[in-house]
């Protein structure tokens, strides 16, 4: 290129290449910042003012023989412990799920909008969920008199997921904003470690109704409807059969 084509403004012999086209965005991350914010908000509160009652919780889990506890009580879903630890826990819960399907193509949007939808459904699914699930075991409660037992059982339902979701809550910070090449080993954790939760669960209600001396009958019957049945609601909802 000379100095007249330059000073004329022309350039010759100049042949025009395509770019390549920016990659559409899967999440949003404003959406994310806020939801992530809000939920160490709620972590932080709980700390200060619920931090005996997190600590019982995730005790609960273990598979030493706890206090026996009060007939169950339909306040106690509402009182502020329990809301934030369950607004926590559907928060991440959801989000988690949103991003797993995305960032492998399960599901895809043409607007980071999409990732905010998928988020609230997601989310939603799983509130509906464990409100039924507590609603059921209300019901069964009642008709059966295992008042203890389903207490026993919903506490720790309630507290798998909460401790479940901060692990969720660590992997949805680094998977949205830590400079990663490779988030599937990420998402790889995240599955494992809900798995994992869930076994946990299936084994603490074997080792509640071993220790009531309950029939294994009643046991399989109700793993089938308090655990594999609202997996499969949820995974026909998302679409996945």
């Amino acid at each position: 290129i000379n100095q007249h084509d330059l000073s004329t403004g022309h350039i010759t012999d100049a042949e025009r290449v395509d770019g390549q086209p920016l990659p559409v965005e899967k999440l949003s991350a404003d959406f994310s910042f806020l939801i992530l914010s809000l939920s160490l908000l709620i972590v932080t509160l709980m700390m200060s003012f619920s931090r005996k009652r997190m600590l019982t919780g995730v005790s609960s889990l273990g598979f030493r023989r706890q206090p026996e506890l009060a007939p169950p009580d339909t306040s106690e879903l509402f009182g502020w412990p329990s809301v934030f630890r369950n607004l926590f826990t559907v928060l991440n819960t959801g989000m988690f799920a949103s991003i797993a399907l995305l960032l492998t193509d399960s599901m895809h949007y043409d607007h980071p909008s999409g990732s905010m939808k998928l988020a609230v459904i997601l989310s939603g699914s799983f509130l509906a969920a464990l409100i039924i699930r507590h609603l059921t075991c209300i019901i069964t409660a009642e008709v059966t008199g295992w008042k203890s037992l389903f207490r026993e059982y919903m506490n720790v339902v309630y507290n798998a997921w909460f401790a479940n979701a901060v692990l969720l809550f660590i992997l949805n910070a680094i998977i949205l904003f830590a400079p990663l090449k490779n988030n599937y080993p990420f998402l790889v954790m995240g599955i494992v470690i809900t798995v994992i939760f869930l076994i946990i669960r299936v084994l603490r209600l074997l080792s509640i109704f071993t220790y009531r001396h309950i029939p294994i009958l009643y046991f399989i019957l109700y793993l089938c409807a308090l655990e594999v049945l609202p997996v499969l609601v949820i995974l026909k909802i998302i679409g996945v059969f």
